[in-house]
């Protein structure tokens, strides 16, 4: 699963504070692992990467802590399952 999000280099410190709070509920929930963040030097664009067998349960143990983010808002979700891909926005209001 990938996480394409918006952010400003004064954020990174909020950001680690976010992949401590993924880390912890993924390895807890058993559902994979938090892989690396890549921030790209040119841009804003910064992207979260997690693994693991099942996006669906994946995104259902990081979906509350990336919607309760302020940083993820309109960030975009891009679940795997195999050959074919998914992608939506995160809205803090609950949808999606």
């Amino acid at each position: 699963m990938m996480v394409h999000f918006d952010y400003y280099p004064k954020d990174r410190a909020r950001i680690r504070v976010l992949e401590r709070r993924l880390e912890s509920a993924i390895k807890h929930a058993g559902v994979g692992e938090l892989g690396e963040t890549e921030y790209h030097i040119d841009g804003n664009d910064g992207y979260l990467y997690m693994y693991g067998p099942n996006p669906d349960r994946l995104y259902g143990v990081t979906g509350p802590i990336l919607k309760s983010s302020r940083l993820m808002t309109g960030a975009e979700v891009t679940k795997h399952y195999g050959p074919r891909a998914e992608t939506f926005a995160i809205h803090p209001d609950g949808i999606r």
